[in-house]
């Protein structure tokens, strides 16, 4: 009776494995849309200066970092029938990255790319697939490189030719532009509505080795699965007054406690380039309670960006779930909200 038990427990195991195995694809498929990347609407020019992105979706990271004025940056992404372009604003006051060295152990990009089929999307690293690193400086001097993961079979026989980076130093730091040829992946052609996986990962120095990373989409994971990527989908155009279904990356948030108890002080939540001119005012609740006006406010700093702040002391109480944010535009127009976690 044993023998015939655990051959009917291999049978049942096995018709659960082959079972998970039909519902990954689908599964894998109806991941939600996390951001979206529109088409150029002129011919892009690497030369660093990001002057042809207009209508870019952009995506801003450690707006509410401590400190913000080496970390702070706006991730941006368009695509034409030939290339994909990624571009970056960041505030870096001491730009950096050793040559020779590993690229990802300064100041610098880690990218990373999933073109496959719907159905494949988030599989392990195989072809399709890109993890790569760039940089806008070689040691202290505006001098782009590039660089495969080496070490990976998946991604065996990749090169960076026909790769390119451009950078330009700023008053407050750096811009970077890439462009990567869709040719690098035979088989793949753009259109919009295609959805495909991405993610960006900021990685920043002071003069030294790597002592900061940033992710736009996911973490750390991102460098062991695809799994991890954002989904984004290609689109000819995108209405900056339709951005609540990307809230999570179009308005970041960052929580500062105080010292020692732990307690949230104050909330920061960045606001994207492209809807700072919508934005009007920030409304937060604790516990069902609204944050009084007085206490919330917007800044601008940087670049012209734009973030929102509200001081939460003596507004949370240990019961509270969560922080519910909402980003208000003209009439009060729901541009964006956020469900934030206290605990």
């Amino acid at each position: 009776m044993r023998t015939t038990f655990d051959n009917l427990r291999g049978a049942l195991i096995a018709a659960a494995a082959l079972a998970g195995a039909l519902l990954a694809g689908p599964a894998a498929a109806q991941k939600p849309v996390r951001g979206l990347i529109p088409r150029a609407q002129k011919p892009v020019v690497m030369d660093g200066k990001l002057d042809e992105w207009a209508g870019t979706f952009s995506t801003p990271v450690n707006f509410g970092h401590a400190d913000w004025s080496d970390r702070a940056a706006v991730w941006h992404y368009l695509w034409d029938d030939q290339n994909l372009y990624i571009g970056l604003e960041c505030l870096d006051t001491t730009l950096f990255n050793a040559d020779p060295g590993p690229l990802y152990n300064g100041d610098g990009v880690e990218f990373y790319l999933d073109v496959r089929e719907p159905d494949k999307l988030g599989t392990p690293y195989g072809p399709g697939t890109l993890h790569m690193f760039y940089s806008a400086a070689s040691n202290g001097q505006i001098k782009p490189r590039l660089q495969i993961r080496g070490g990976v079979p998946g991604l065996a026989g990749l090169t960076t030719q026909g790769m390119e980076a451009a950078a330009q130093k700023t008053a407050a730091g750096y811009t970077l532009e890439f462009r990567l040829p869709w040719s690098k992946f035979p088989g793949f052609k753009p259109s919009a509505g295609r959805e495909i996986g991405i993610d960006c990962e900021l990685c920043s120095s002071d003069g030294g080795p790597r002592s900061d990373r940033c992710w736009v989409y996911s973490g750390v994971p991102a460098v062991a699965s695809p799994e991890a990527f954002g989904r984004v989908r290609l689109v000819d155009t995108w209405d900056p007054a339709d951005a609540a279904a990307y809230s999570e990356v179009l308005f970041p948030s960052f929580m500062a406690r105080s010292t020692p108890l732990g307690e949230p002080a104050t909330l920061f939540v960045g606001v994207s380039p492209a809807l700072r001119p919508l934005v009007r005012r920030m409304e937060v609740s604790s516990g069902g309670r609204k944050i009084p006006a007085p206490f919330t406010l917007m800044k601008r700093f940087g670049p012209g960006w734009t973030r929102a702040q509200a001081c939460l002391v003596g507004f949370t109480a240990p019961e509270h779930a969560a922080l519910e944010v909402r980003l208000l535009g003209e009439g009060d127009k729901v541009l964006g909200t956020r469900s934030i976690a206290l605990k």
